[in-house]
């Protein structure tokens, strides 16, 4: 299967709380499972229906300041047995300030170049 991403994915222990936007509200901290400049993928505890906005801040593991980002939910996938409560979510980012989307940039790019070196 051929990958048509547009940005590199990568898997990254980046941390991510996020908010719903919309009622009911609901929030949580969880560890992305990967991320790219256009948005990311990781693990919720509660049924997301697709188009669910989110506010998030994501905390990259060398750097004391967050980034911040509005998300949607383009699809979500129910994980483990039956009557299990876990999820896995794709989001994609919809508002990042120029100012953090560099930043995710530039530490994607460097991440990526660490993990080439031999």
């Amino acid at each position: 299967m051929e990958e048509n991403r547009k940005f590199v994915r990568i898997e990254w222990p980046v941390i991510i709380k996020y908010k719903t936007i919309e009622e009911p509200c609901a929030q949580d901290q969880i560890v992305g499972r990967d991320i790219s400049e256009s948005g990311a993928r990781f693990i919720v505890y509660e049924r997301l229906m697709k188009g669910t906005k989110l506010e998030m801040q994501l905390e990259a593991p060398f750097d004391s300041m967050p980034l911040f980002a509005k998300g949607e939910v383009v699809w979500i996938k129910k994980i483990g047995e039956e009557n299990s409560k876990t999820f896995e979510v794709g989001v994609i980012f919809k508002g990042i300030s120029q100012i953090d989307q560099k930043r995710l940039k530039m530490y994607i790019e460097n991440e990526v170049k660490e993990r080439r070196k031999p």
